[in-house]
């Protein structure tokens, strides 16, 4: 597995369809997860994104989810293994942000603020 489909077996791992946010399917449905790529090498520092995606008049599940993840990393992070290498994922400040989407006010989104660091 390279550090590409490490990435998202990671996002993956949450009980929702994770995308790359540039290759989200036009028939998909709420709720999933999108996520920023980029590429590093070691002792690389990558700030990422991800986003997660519901729609519901309440923040209850969406808030849910977003605790599991940040319960997942911890506080000193989690280490993702692929072949060749190994990336360090920590939470980023600030942690998470509720955002509106002014075309639907019933879809419910956070970005999650990730630090990955490459420590081949």
């Amino acid at each position: 597995m390279n550090k590409y489909q490490a990435l998202h077996s990671f996002w993956s791992g949450f009980n929702l369809k994770a995308y790359d946010e540039t290759s989200v399917p036009d028939n998909t449905t709420l709720p999933y997860i999108t996520y920023e790529v980029s590429g590093g090498n070691f002792n690389d520092t990558l700030f990422q994104t991800a986003s997660l995606w519901y729609r519901s008049s309440s923040w209850t599940d969406i808030q849910a989810k977003e605790q599991r993840i940040a319960e997942y990393i911890g506080r000193g992070g989690r280490n993702i293994r692929y072949d060749g290498g190994m990336m360090w994922v920590r939470m980023g400040q600030p942690w998470m942000q509720r955002m509106s989407e002014p075309s639907d006010d019933t879809i419910r989104r956070i970005i999650l603020n990730i630090i990955v660091e490459f420590i081949d």
